[in-house]
This record gives C-alpha cells, structure tokens and sequence, in this order.
C-alpha cells in the first residue's frame, strides 16, 4: 500500500512541477489527473473502528525473591524505630577556626597550591614593578602626551586635502551635464 501511497505523490509532484513552470493545456490537464487519482486514493482510506476505553488494570506482583522478602521483613521490624535512644546535647559544636586553617595549610603544602601561589605572586609583582622605578602617575602622563601627539598628527593630516582635490574636476566646471546622458 506505501508503493502506491509514494508513487501517486511523485507523480502529482512531477505533474505539477511541468504544469507550473512550462504550462501548456495538456499538462495541466495531466496535472489535474494526477491529483484526482490521488484524492481518490485518500477517499479509499478507512479510519479503524474506535476502540472502547478500557479499564486499567493493576500490575500483578509477581513472587518476591528472597532478597526482597529480607528486606522488607527488616524494614517491617525496624520502620518508625531508632536504633539507640537519641538525647540531645546541651552543648552546641563549634568549628575550630585555627585547626581548619592549619588543615587548609597543610593540604595546599601537599598539593603544591602554596608554592605555585608563591610564584604567581612573585610574577605579579616583577610584572607591576617598572625596570626604571617609573611611577604609575609619570607612565600615566607619558601616555596621556603620546595619545595628544597622535591626536595632533591627526587633526593635521585630516585638514591637508589640498594633494587629493588636484586631480579632481567638479560638475560645475565640465562643459556639458553629464546626468542628462544617464
């Protein structure tokens, strides 16, 4: 039944594809067909009968194996039962700051985190310190003059266009109107 199914919609598709883009009557004609037979094929289709809702039935438990059996006869015997009676503590924990920390300390030791954290903090500090011993406010006026001389450079370079305006010629000056030719 899918043979027939995809066979009919390739040839719509096919028909329909030449009527639309070199239509003559007869392959309109032929397109027309070709749809009818498949209207036809679709009429022929039959829905399945509506089937009643049925009720749902319960899983059936199967046999317990004998694992399961154990288990549940112990939840059974302790369920709702502490193993020993709990009393309170009048005492509330506190958390030693200074043991945690010489915990922290001797497991960075033994990973290596301090050292490498040494080392890091050595290459921090040779990067922000300056080979000449040049304050960060004497680097900040050295690039606050640089950043003005290029502005300058600029600004000049943007009022000379006299060298690029030589060769031009404006409308103006041609005998004739060039946009009336366009």
């Amino acid at each position: 039944m899918s043979d027939v199914r995809i066979n009919l919609l390739k040839e719509v598709k096919s028909a329909v594809n030449t009527a639309s883009f070199a239509p003559t009557a007869e392959r309109i004609e032929d397109a027309k067909h070709q749809v009818e037979l498949l209207m036809l094929y679709v009429e022929s289709l039959q829905a399945p009968p509506k089937r009643k809702a049925s009720k749902k039935r319960k899983q059936k438990a199967g046999k317990a194996t004998a694992a399961t059996r154990v288990a549940d006869r112990q939840e059974r015997a302790f369920h709702g039962k502490a193993d020993t009676p709990v009393t309170p503590s009048t005492r509330k924990p506190k958390a030693s700051v200074e043991a945690a920390r010489k915990s922290a300390e001797s497991v960075s030791r033994h990973t290596g985190a301090e050292s490498r954290a040494k080392r890091k903090a050595e290459a921090v500090a040779e990067a922000v310190a300056s080979p000449a011993d040049v304050t960060s406010h004497d680097r900040v006026a050295s690039l606050e003059a640089k950043i003005e001389q290029l502005t300058n450079t600029l600004a000049v370079l943007m009022d000379d266009t006299s060298h690029h305006t030589a060769n031009e010629v404006s409308f103006s000056d041609l005998p004739f109107d060039p946009t009336s030719t366009l």
